[in-house]
């Protein structure tokens, strides 16, 4: 479901899982700055998310951390997901058992975005790849933007992002996994390998490659897909 930025307005919005990188704390100012009403909520204490913390500090949002409440799912108008909290999460399940729509970062950056987006996975070389890519391209004379997995969202900048520039993004299985609710493909998709890796999350590899297959799914003709080709399950 696209969320116009008129929705948020007066809406319950969990922020699920704050953490201590830049995505989630992109949600909470984004989400503010739409005049939601925000809860964050996140397993860890104040004191593991001191950092985290001073950055969203003067922002009108409820926390509660240390801890989930279930009412913060229950009654909430959406959930805004981090990428580390398991699909099983029996939270998740409350809110979706409960008719609360979930998204997440990446899905709120992609549904808004209006440049052409270079999509990098791969088990490993990614972040590399990704960042050897936008600096490739910053030579070039069109704008490009660099983000997503690699720490650095750009969910912040996305009113600035315009329809001619080049947004590279490091995906994530698990980004990749959420995005496919939109449906999303990059027009231009690179996956260096795959080899099995978050099997802990994905269970098995089979899994762990559909997700990943995602950066793909969603392609038109005359998008671009690299892949080494002497990699099997890349190929698959």
């Amino acid at each position: 479901m696209l969320y116009p930025d008129d929705w948020f307005r007066g809406k319950n919005v969990t922020v699920m899982g704050l953490g201590r990188f830049g995505g989630q704390i992109a949600v909470v100012r984004f989400l503010a700055a739409r005049r939601a009403v925000v809860t964050v909520t996140d397993l860890a204490p104040a004191e593991r998310l001191a950092g985290a913390l001073a950055q969203i500090a003067g922002l009108d949002v409820a926390l509660h951390l240390g801890g989930h409440r279930e009412s913060d799912f229950r009654d909430a108008d959406l959930v805004v997901v981090s990428p580390a909290v398991p699909e099983d999460s029996p939270f998740l399940r409350l809110a979706r058992d409960s008719g609360v729509p979930t998204t997440c970062e990446m899905n709120l950056f992609l549904e808004r975005c209006r440049g052409r987006v270079i999509g990098i996975t791969g088990t490993a070389g990614k972040s590399t790849t990704s960042a050897m890519a936008a600096a490739i391209l910053t030579a070039g004379e069109r704008p490009v933007w660099f983000g997503g997995n690699i720490g650095r969202s750009l969910l912040a900048d996305i009113d600035k992002i315009q329809p001619d520039d080049l947004v590279v993004l490091e995906l994530s299985s698990f980004q990749l996994e959420d995005a496919a609710a939109l449906p999303f493909s990059p027009s231009v998709a690179v996956v260096t390998n795959i080899f099995p890796n978050h099997l802990d999350r994905h269970g098995t590899l089979e899994a762990y490659i559909a997700a990943k297959a995602h950066i793909t799914r969603y392609q038109r003709p005359g998008d671009v897909l690299a892949v080494w080709s002497g990699d099997d399950n890349a190929a698959r």
